[in-house]
């Protein structure tokens, strides 16, 4: 177990108040991104035209490739790795 460093109160609050505009355009700018990545994620799915829907899979926050989105339909569609998709010649077929 990790011990974490002790801070009186006083000192945590007064670090969290300056740490808190930093998070907050963190939160901003993740809900961007991720609103982002849903629109690419909807519009791969429309255009692969599987029936599927399709998402980016992540692992300790790395996309490591793309696959079928519910658990069920992955017998229809494999993860398709990212190795793959850097490998391959011809990336953007759209």
């Amino acid at each position: 177990m990790i011990n974490e460093p002790k801070l009186k109160d006083k000192d945590r609050k007064e670090i969290i108040r300056k740490l808190k505009p930093f998070w907050n355009k963190y939160l901003e700018k993740e809900s961007k991104f991720r609103s982002e990545i849903i629109e690419i994620e909807k519009e791969m799915t429309k255009r692969l035209n599987l029936e599927i829907d399709l998402e980016f899979f992540h692992v300790d926050n790395e996309c490591v490739g793309i696959g079928a989105s519910f658990f069920k339909d992955r017998d229809k569609f494999p993860l398709i790795h990212d190795s793959e998709l850097i490998k391959s010649k011809r990336l953007n077929i759209f």
